[in-house]
C-alpha cells in the first residue's frame, strides 16, 4: 500500500512538472490574416465573365511596413490572376504576429451567383 502512494505522488509530481515546463502553444497568425486578405479581395463579378467558380492559391509575403508583395497567384483565369494581383499588392494587413519577409500561402475559391 505504501508503493502504491508513493507511486500515486510520483506521477502526480511528473504531471505538474510537465504542465509547468510545458511551452506555450504557438501564435498562428494565419486565420487573422486570412480574414484580412478576404476583406481586401472582394468578390469580383464573375458572371459577366462568364465564369461559375473558381480557385486561386496566393504566396505572399509582408514587408517591414505591414504591407503585401504579392510574389505569385497561381489560378486558371487570367482575369482572375490580375485582379488578385491589384486587389492585394501594397495593401497593408494589420494582423498580429506577422513577421516581415516570412512566405505565406493562401487559398482563395470564389463562386458566382449567377451564371
Amino acid at each position: 500500500m505504501k508503493t502504491f502512494r508513493i507511486s500515486i505522488v510520483l506521477a502526480l509530481c511528473f504531471f505538474a512538472t510537465s504542465f509547468a515546463f510545458a511551452s506555450p502553444a504557438a501564435v498562428t497568425p494565419t486565420s487573422e490574416l486570412r480574414k484580412e486578405v478576404a476583406k481586401l479581395i472582394k468578390t469580383p463579378e464573375l458572371s459577366k465573365k462568364g465564369i461559375s467558380e473558381t480557385q486561386a492559391f496566393i504566396n505572399f509575403t509582408v514587408n517591414e511596413n505591414h504591407e503585401i508583395v504579392v510574389l505569385k497567384v497561381i489560378c486558371d483565369n487570367d482575369f482572375i490572376k490580375e485582379y488578385i494581383k491589384q486587389s492585394l499588392n501594397a495593401q497593408k494587413v494589420d494582423a498580429e504576429g506577422l513577421e516581415a519577409f516570412t512566405e505565406y500561402n493562401i487559398r482563395v475559391a470564389f463562386r458566382s451567383e449567377k451564371v
